[in-house]
């Protein structure tokens, strides 16, 4: 047991003396939860961007309006008021869902014949798709239950007849872009874009600190080439096999395990490089600044869970703290797995992407810049610092 509590105490001593692995197990597990937290926050989905096509225009079409504009759970806007407008609205996410009132809505419902609001929803989010489905049948069974019960109130009907006058009023369901509420069309693009961030950053995050580590990165610092040479040729092998993985693993994602992935096949492309140029000239910018392998195999760990948790690809950005959200917006993940949801589950072209393209390409050519003008001198270890392969030593008590 004495032996047992020697290697504890020892391992002990590496752990507070290394600033970095006591961070791991001590602060990032809390900051962790309360960015998660943070995310989540609101808890319950709200104030849901919704239009209403009213083509009766009677009372009781309008009642059916001022339902929907009473209800915490939707924000009706009142800028469209067709269907070729709830259509574009729903495409440039204006708005995730829409409610159709149908002509002669008032008359048919006087008369008892059966008449239906016509609901549409945008399920490619199933954040947006479960609630939005939810919160429209609460909505219209309160305002039917309502219209009826002073009605039924003063009349002896049968308990039969009471359900076929409340059952006027129903609500018809049409699912867009996911209709089989898919959890795999809903996550699973976002994980492959995620794999493909965090093995290709990886990979390139070590080009460099390899060279440092058997003391060889001197050849290319102090070799006449000029930065971008040294930098294109480290790097171009991962791009090119980064780009290979992007399109295998949409291949997969199709044929083998059945995820919708359609759309422009040039966009496809066109987003894949941008996001690998990105990933590859970020790993190598960490690599030259890192001291050793070590050291940026951690930084690179703790990238992939806050990416995709503050994404807004599982939670809605509109309900992502401001404070989350920005430095969300400046991550190339967050417009790269909403761009290739939109091109690949929905199926629309460059005009509902062209600002992910925007954002991508500006971050393309900031990574590059960041990553060509690296420092040429190389500096020594840090003493203190984390030691590879164990070192031989030991450490010390006391200064």
């Amino acid at each position: 047991m004495r032996q047992v509590l020697n290697i504890a105490y020892y391992e002990s001593l590496h752990v507070f003396k290394d600033k970095i692995i006591l961070l791991l197990i001590l602060l990032v597990p809390a900051l962790y939860t309360l960015l998660f937290g943070a995310v989540y926050f609101s808890a319950v989905l709200t104030d849901i961007p919704l239009a209403v096509v009213d083509l009766d225009r009677s009372g009781l079409s309008r009642e059916v309006v001022a339902a929907f504009k009473n209800s915490p759970k939707f924000k009706v806007t009142g800028e469209i008021s067709t269907y070729e407008g709830l259509q574009e609205g729903m495409k440039t996410g204006a708005v995730r869902a829409g409610v159709v009132i149908p002509e002669n809505f008032e008359k048919k419902a006087l008369l008892r014949r059966g008449t239906e609001v016509l609901t549409v929803y945008d399920a490619s989010n199933l954040i947006w798709g479960y609630n939005t489905r939810k919160y429209a049948l609460e909505v219209i069974n309160h305002f039917s239950t309502g219209r009826t019960a002073a009605y039924l109130a003063g009349l002896g009907m049968t308990e039969r007849e009471i359900k076929g006058v409340l059952d006027t009023v129903s609500c018809n369901l049409d699912v867009w872009y996911n209709p089989t509420y898919s959890y795999t069309t809903y996550l699973f693009l976002g994980l492959v874009m995620m794999i493909i961030h965090q093995i290709c950053l990886l990979g390139v995050s070590l080009t460099v600190t390899r060279e440092k580590d058997r003391n060889s990165w001197m050849q290319y610092i102090g070799a006449a080439l000029p930065r971008w040479k040294i930098f294109l040729g480290k790097c171009l092998p991962y791009l090119v096999i980064n780009f290979f993985n992007y399109v295998l693993l949409l291949w997969l994602s199709a044929r083998l395990i059945n995820v919708k992935a359609g759309g422009s096949m040039g966009l496809i492309v066109l987003l894949g490089l941008l996001y690998g140029v990105i990933i590859t000239s970020a790993g190598f910018y960490f690599s030259a600044r890192a001291p050793n392998s070590l050291q940026v195999t951690r930084y690179v760990m703790l990238l992939s869970v806050p990416l995709f948790i503050i994404s807004g690809y599982t939670w809605p950005m509109t309900h992502i703290p401001g404070f989350v959200e920005g430095p969300a917006r400046l991550l190339p993940y967050t417009w790269m797995a909403e761009a290739i949801r939109t091109v690949t589950v929905k199926n629309l072209g460059f005009g509902y992407v062209r600002g992910a393209i925007l954002a991508l390409s500006a971050l393309s050519v900031l990574s590059v810049l960041l990553a060509v003008n690296f420092d040429r001198r190389r500096k020594p270890p840090r003493a203190g610092g984390p030691v590879i392969n164990s070192g031989s030593g030991y450490p010390q008590e006391g200064p």
